[in-house]
């Protein structure tokens, strides 16, 4: 409650009046005065907000002051949270600071700082109070400012003010520290900020010495990666459209010379842009500056480009320039990308502009190259966008610079930096994990691989066979990664419940395909000495799906032939992620804990996707979620496949929070286990977190045990205390088109749009989904139903209907250690169907709440799922297995078994948004009856015997499973 009610308590300290801008249409405002005279002016020679600015003509010792007509009371809460906010032209560059003082009501100065008039132009100003010097509360409960001072230096100079916020309530949090304010950062040590600390990393020094001479293949090396980027970089076909929409927003723009600088429309960032107003922010640079560089490049056109190096004047006199933070800069990549690529079609003509050094400055320092001087650090968060929006500009920019040896000296950093940030980073910030899962936002998302490790792969391409190409082992951490995400996409799609905040859109794009191949060709990684890495080629052949490239031609030449899809079980735990696949199939099996989130919820994203990760089994049987009946036309957000869920009505589905909800369960226990990498299992211990429209009694415990192409799911201790809502398990969910995609129910296929049945769950209860897939249903009261059903659009809330058909087992209203078991055939043939229902293909040896235990009978597989401690049976191997573990076994002889454990726990004891803490070993303790050896010594284990049993001490980490073959 005390979060939804801070912005209300808060905005009692801060009066209307003082929270506008300060703007200068009107003349003078009255609260203004000089100590002298004629110093202070209105002008219409440039503006950054109106048509108007202040204009001051300071000399030694002069000042301004303002008088605030409604004072401003801060406490150590709005101390912490507001600051003021402006933009400053500087008419000459200079090393002089002006001073800003803000004083109490008997003239003392409570809060001051500095602002460096170190370049000509316009350059933003904000500062939050907590960064100021001086008193400040000093150790009182508020205090109240009156006016505000600026204080010249000593010395002549013109600047001028506009869009001044006096008081801003809530400074943006990402406020980017900068050469005039380099304190004013409010994310100090927020390394998941990366656009924040440009201006910090500005400061470093190489390491690397300049080469005195630059060798001859050195050169000649430069130029092979010249030719790369003018291959890749270089005119597209259809350029008219980007040619006619530089020319609308330069006419738009109306750039005109004005006093030293310009006017025109004002440039911004775009937390603070009013489009309404005709305000521009990077992405109308970039529009600009992309269409005069093809017309001017592949038309030969002369106005074009004057036109070009006239949006770079504006742009750099604007505040896209060297050593300027345009008060935020957050996010600014994804909006400056072409700037770089165009730039180097214009490369040639900018490193003959007298502004070109200014350009290359503004190139290098927004690309963030300066990070790259020193190697990338352990702990660095969100490599993931780092990569997408900034690595191709770093090369570009590293190769934009006119002294081969800076761009050696550069290169060599750069990819000293690339190949350290292709490391397994550590906890939950961002990058590569060291099971293959990448993350961002402090979580497994997919939604944000894509395109990332492709930069990188393109990186690796430009540089591949120089001497600045990244290092190997960098090389198969990223093919880790790619083989991942080849893992658990079918073919190129992932399913809902690794989809993060876009649900129904994930998947991999040409440039994650194209990945493949670049890695590949930069050299073998398998250490056989191949020309390239073939098990990449082969992948690559596969996901062009035929498609006729030159890589493709190539490898087919070599004898390289399309993979087969991918076959087994596999375990991304950092995920709480299981991937189960046979021929062409997949299925993603999704749980959460403390360290991995649920899903991402935005204001507008994923409203409705709470249950993302509640237990979900959702079978991908074709090449993509719409082949295999997933829509969002008239999806009901409460049945995802395999989910036990409360059913809401929207509404109260949807995110309790104005902004950002990424829920994480209060149970350690949820994640998969393999068992050598072909069959494997899932559990969960589901527990909602607490908050409002949530229900925090509701627990269940829930296991997936997959076998060959068939899964059992095991539900107990369904319990919570909703009596407005029913509870249910979903079966599956799939929209139906007719007799294409009838369920059928015992046999009979349901070809109707119109249908509802309820059953008894029993040996004979037998549902299909009419995509192949086939359920029997053991234990549970079953409902199928066809209808046509109304939802609501992830993003817009706009309704949307679709004829879908579900089946679920039923919970009822406030269930009490409710259970069910059912299992799944995936796609069976006619004869695997008729074995499946004359039964005895698996046993379900354990089921409730302290454990979960299946075997599979055929190959004689056990599998285990420990909730609590658990003692068995002594006819089982298996006597004892600790809690929250999950164990997996198959005999290989009458005297030998192959056994895995896992704790799907990361172990790691911060429970933050993100953070560095490294997953920690978990000592699991497994008492085996008989007397047991290992084959070979494993590292993770110590075996000791007692008696005529065995006890296994397995140290899990990085919810990584432990295998080992024992003989008897």
């Amino acid at each position: 409650m005390r979060k939804i009610l801070l912005p209300l308590l808060l905005a009692s300290y801060f009066p209307a009046a003082a929270q506008n801008i300060i703007g200068f249409e009107n003349g003078m405002p009255e609260e203004f005065s000089a100590s002298k005279e004629n110093t202070l002016s209105i002008t219409e020679e440039l503006y950054k907000e109106g048509m108007k600015s202040l204009k001051w003509n300071f000399e030694p010792g002069s000042y301004i002051n303002i008088k605030l007509e409604t004072p401003i009371t801060l406490n150590k809460k709005s101390e912490i949270k507001s600051g003021t906010t402006l933009w400053i032209y500087n008419e000459e560059a200079s090393r002089n600071n002006v001073r800003f003082e803000f004083l109490d009501e008997e003239g003392n100065v409570r809060y001051w700082f500095n602002y460096r008039l170190a370049a000509k132009g316009w350059r933003a100003c904000w500062m939050g109070f907590r960064k100021m010097e001086g008193n400040k509360l000093n150790n009182e409960s508020s205090v109240t400012v009156s006016s505000c001072r600026i204080v010249a230096p000593n010395s002549r100079g013109c600047i001028y003010i506009d869009r001044w916020k006096m008081l801003e309530r809530n400074m943006n949090l990402r406020t980017t520290p900068d050469m005039q304010t380099p304190n004013n950062s409010l994310a100090t040590g927020r390394d998941l900020w990366h656009w924040c600390r440009v201006w910090e990393w500005e400061q470093y020094k190489y390491d690397i010495p300049k080469p005195e001479k630059v060798s001859a293949k050195q050169a000649e090396e430069l130029r092979m990666i010249e030719k790369k980027l003018n291959e890749e970089f270089r005119t597209p076909s259809k350029i008219e459209p980007a040619i006619n929409k530089a020319k609308q927003t330069f006419k738009k723009a109306n750039i005109t010379n004005s006093g030293n600088g310009f006017t025109g429309s004002p440039i911004v960032a775009p937390d603070e842009q009013n489009k309404k107003k005709g305000e521009m922010s990077w992405n109308d640079i970039e529009t600009m500056l992309t269409g005069f560089a093809y017309e001017a490049v592949h038309k030969n056109s002369k106005e074009a480009e004057d036109n070009y190096f006239r949006v770079w004047e504006y742009a750099i006199n604007q505040g896209f320039a060297y050593g300027s933070g345009m008060g935020t800069n957050h996010h600014y990549g994804y909006q400056v990308r072409k700037i770089y690529s165009t730039a180097w079609l214009m490369k040639d003509y900018i490193h003959k502009s007298e502004i070109g050094d200014e350009i290359i400055a503004t190139l290098v320092f927004w690309s963030a190259l300066q990070e790259t001087r020193k190697p990338c650090p352990e702990v660095r968060d969100e490599m993931l966008d780092s990569w997408h929006t900034l690595l191709n500009a770093k090369l570009i920019a590293a190769m934009m610079m006119k002294d081969n040896r800076d761009r050696v000296q550069a290169l060599y950093g750069l990819s000293r930096w690339v190949s350290g940030s292709v490391n397994y980073s550590p906890g939950t910030i961002g990058g590569i994990k060291i099971d293959g899962t990448t993350f961002h936002h402090g979580g497994f998302y997919p939604g944000y691989t894509t395109g990332a490790l492709a930069s990188v792969a393109d990186y690796i391409s430009f540089t591949s066979g120089t001497e600045f190409v990244p290092e190997i082992e960098a090389r198969k951490r990223l093919a880790e990664g790619l083989r991942a995400m080849r893992n658990y996409s079918n073919i190129h799609e992932w399913s809902t419940g690794i989809g993060g905040r876009h649900p129904f859109s994930g998947k991999m794009g040409p440039d994650d395909i194209k990945a493949f191949a670049s890695l590949s060709l930069a050299g073998d990684l398998s250490g056989k000495g191949h020309e390239f890495d073939y098990e990449l080629a082969a992948d690559y052949l596969r996901l062009i799906e035929g498609k006729d490239t030159k890589e493709a031609r190539f490898f087919k030449e070599k004898g390289i032939k399309p993979a087969n899809a991918p076959h087994g079980f596999f375990v991304y735990n950092y995920g709480a992620t299981g991937i189960f696949r046979r021929n062409d199939w997949m299925v993603t099996l999704k749980g959460y804990n403390t360290n991995v989130w649920g899903a991402e919820i935005y204001a507008k994203d994923n409203r409705y996707g709470r249950y993302q990760s509640y237990g979900s089994v959702q079978i991908m049987g074709h090449k993509s979620r719409k082949e295999s009946g997933y829509v969002e036309n008239g999806w009901d957000w409460n049945r995802l496949p395999g989910t036990t869920t409360i059913h809401l009505p929207l509404d109260l589905l949807e995110s309790p929070r104005p902004g950002t909800l990424m829920a994480h369960s209060p149970e350690e226990y949820a994640g998969a286990s393999s068992l050598e990498g072909k069959n494997g299992m899932f559990s969960i211990k589901l527990a909602e977190a607490d908050y409002p429209n949530f229900t925090s009694d509701f627990v269940a415990r829930k296991s997936v045990f997959c076998f060959n192409n068939y899964m059992v799911c095991l539900g107990t201790g369904i319990s919570n205390s909703n009596d407005k809502y029913p509870t249910e398990t979903t079966l599956f969910q799939s929209e139906y088109r007719g007799s294409s995609t009838a369920p059928s129910v015992n046999g009979k296929a349901v070809d109707t749009p119109s249908f509802e049945e309820k059953m008894t769950g029993g040996e004979n209860c037998w549902i299909s989904d009419g995509y192949g897939n086939h359920y029997n249903v053991v234990e549970g009261n079953v409902k199928i139903q066809i209808a046509e059903q109304t939802s609501k659009n992830e993003k817009t809330k706009a309704e949307n209907k679709g004829i879908q058909a579900s089946a679920l087992i039923e919970h009822g209203y406030a269930p009490k250690n409710a259970k069910y078991e059912y299992s799944i055939w995936i796609k069976p043939t006619e004869n695997e169907l008729k074995k499946a229902k004359k039964g005895n293909i698996y046993s379900v040896l354990r089921h409730d709440n302290s454990a979960h235990i299946v075997k599979d009978n055929e190959s004689g597989i056990k599998a285990y799922s420990a909730f609590e401690d658990v003692n068995i049976d002594k006819g089982d191997i298996v006597r004892f297995i600790q809690a929250e573990t999950m164990v997996m076994y198959r005999p290989t002889s009458k005297k030998t078994i192959v056994i895995s454990v896992c704790d799907p726990n990361l172990n790691i004891s911060e429970k933050t948004y993100t953070t560095s803490e490294a997953s920690s070993p978990l000592m699991k303790k497994i008492i085996l009856n008989g007397v047991w050896n290992m084959e070979k010594e494993c590292e993770n284990i110590e075996i000791s015997q007692s008696g005529n049993s065995t006890i296994l001490i397995v140290k899990c980490q990085h919810g990584m499973p432990v295998e080992v073959k024992l003989n008897r």
